[in-house]
């Protein structure tokens, strides 16, 4: 059952990110983490399952030029097997 979670009224512009990765509540834990460390909270937040895959996509407010780091460490996070930036909408 896929989860949602929206921080902040839709229709900012924002970045789009695409995670999928193992199911394990660790990943989960990393990338909330890593987002509180470079202080970006995501406006929304959708967690689908699928077997053995979780699929994770947030809106993050456009902001810095950031986006390429953070991408960079989500895909370093043990079980992430992509982190790709969607669109910006």
């Amino acid at each position: 059952m896929p989860v949602t979670v929206i921080a902040a009224p839709l229709g900012q512009r924002s970045t789009q990110i695409e995670v999928e990765a193992d199911v394990d509540l660790g990943v989960t834990s990393r990338l909330l983490d890593l987002l509180v460390i470079h202080n970006r909270f995501p406006q929304r937040m959708n967690l689908a399952r699928e077997g053995t895959t979780m699929t994770v996509t947030l809106s993050l407010a456009e902001g810095t030029s950031a986006e390429a780091r953070l991408l960079a460490k989500m895909r370093a996070i043990p079980g992430v097997r992509r982190a790709d930036e969607l669109n910006a909408a």
